[in-house]
């Protein structure tokens, strides 16, 4: 069960529909494929991603340093290889590009370790319940309140009890406009979610926080600098809006020092930006040993597994037109029933490449330089 094979490829895809939040813009999503084969001929898939910066980076990493630590490792043995890849790559930082560039690897060793066992991945991990709630997540903020709310009816014809939108407009009246028009829409039960995507100073988002409380919305995402401890402390004590954050922390000793501070209500691991699953569970386990609810970002097809492998998983992200399959980088799409997900089946995370759009959309080292890849407004 020791890794005989390592392969790795970058590909970058447009989002399916346009991508522009309050501080950055989307021109491409970056996926770094990973392929891990055994000496007993047992294979792995693993992924890893950017928003637009670093790809080529990760994957130099990988290639040129990642393959020759891991190679002949036991799969059977996943903290070991988390830790020893992780203390190799210390030097460099310990998160950001090392932690994504762990990822590829680890998703591909649970993979092929959850096949290896013929158990889905999330049994793999845990096992904790069959089905999550999901919410219909969208990259909305310079939609008029009338085409929201038509993006939003959208959301709900699908089934979903629960929907995020964008804040951050540069006046609160906009803002304002839009979360009135769509709780209109939603009615009282259905969950409103919010998103700022650190657009605010702490003084700003207190203000605008105690604004939305009327629309009663569930969590507040991101309201400040991910930098910003003491800051977001502040504000969870001047709002009653839970506080969500997460996705742009990348080690567990950051989301132990939001909780130290007291500044988080709902944490969110992104699973690739933390290194993968294996320390995707520790963060878990933190949350849960705070008695509080982990609600990944991004990449619903493996936080689906991670979310039923927790007891404390509380609500699935799916951003539309980034799903994996959207993107078309897998051929099989998520089902909602209900306004749940259903765990798969299928040994490991069960998820099969479309290998013409992977082709299709391959980058080569250097193919970016004359692109405009810049993200920051």
């Amino acid at each position: 069960m020791k890794i005989d094979r390592l392969s790795f490829s970058l590909h970058r895809f447009p989002p399916a529909t346009p991508w522009q939040d309050a501080t950055h813009r989307v021109t491409g999503l970056e996926f770094i494929i990973a392929r891990l084969e055994t000496d007993a001929g047992i294979r792995g898939i693993g992924f890893t991603y950017t928003v637009g910066v670093g790809g080529s980076a990760i994957l130099a990493l990988l290639e040129d340093y990642c393959v020759n630590v891991v190679m002949g490792h036991d799969i059977r043995e996943p903290e070991r290889l988390w830790k020893h890849l992780f203390s190799h790559l210390h030097r460099t930082g310990s998160g950001g590009i090392n932690t994504l560039a762990i990822a590829a690897i680890d998703t591909a060793v649970w993979d092929a370790l959850s096949r290896s066992w013929n158990l889905p991945l999330w049994r793999a991990l845990g096992g904790a319940q069959e089905s999550i709630p999901g919410y219909g997540s969208g990259i909305d903020l310079f939609m008029s309140p009338k085409e929201l709310t038509a993006h939003i009816d959208g959301y709900l014809r699908q089934g979903y009890q629960a929907v995020k939108i964008k804040v951050g407009l540069p006046d609160l009246d906009g803002d304002i406009a839009r979360l009135r028009a769509v709780r209109e829409l939603i009615g009282p039960n259905t969950r409103l979610l919010l998103d700022a995507n650190q657009c605010w100073t702490v003084d700003e988002a207190v203000r605008r926080a105690r604004a939305f409380e009327v629309f009663q919305p569930s969590w507040l995402e991101e309201p400040l600098a991910p930098e910003d401890i003491a800051g977001h402390a502040r504000l969870r004590g001047a709002t009653a809006i839970p506080i969500a954050i997460g996705e742009s922390l990348y080690t567990a000793p950051q989301f132990l020092d939001y909780l130290r501070a007291g500044a988080v209500d709902i944490l969110q691991p992104d699973v690739a930006r933390v290194g993968g699953f294996t320390p995707w569970k520790k963060i878990a386990a933190l949350a849960e040993a705070w008695n509080l609810l982990v609600a990944p970002h991004f990449l619903a097809e493996l936080s689906l597994h991670a979310l039923c492998a927790v007891p404390n998983g509380l609500i699935l992200e799916n951003v539309t037109g980034g799903s994996f399959a959207e993107l078309g980088l897998t051929t099989m799409p998520m089902k909602l029933d209900g306004g749940r997900f259903h765990a798969p089946s299928a040994p490991g995370h069960g998820l099969e490449l479309n290998e013409d759009t992977l082709e299709r959309f391959r980058i080569q080292p250097g193919d970016l330089r004359n692109q405009d890849t810049s993200t920051h407004l």
